[in-house]
C-alpha cells in the first residue's frame, strides 16, 4: 500500500483540480475546462485505485 503522503497528495490534487475545472468553467474556457477535467478524472481514478476498501478501513457506507 502506498504511504498516507501519497494518498494526501492525490487527494489534494484532485480537490484543487476541483476548485480550478469550476473557475475555468464559469469563465467559459471550455477548452481549460476539458483538459482539466481529464486530468481530475485521471486524479480521481487513481485515488479510488490506491484507497482502501471502506470495509477494510471501517468505515461503514450509506444505504
Amino acid at each position: 500500500m502506498d504511504s498516507p503522503s501519497k494518498l494526501e497528495n492525490l487527494r489534494f490534487v484532485a480537490s484543487l483540480l476541483g476548485v480550478i475545472r469550476h473557475r475555468m468553467h464559469e469563465d467559459g474556457e471550455d477548452l481549460l475546462t476539458y483538459l482539466i477535467d481529464i486530468a481530475y478524472l485521471e486524479a480521481s481514478d487513481r485515488l479510488k485505485q490506491k484507497s482502501p476498501p471502506a470495509e477494510a478501513s471501517g468505515k461503514v457506507l450509506p444505504e
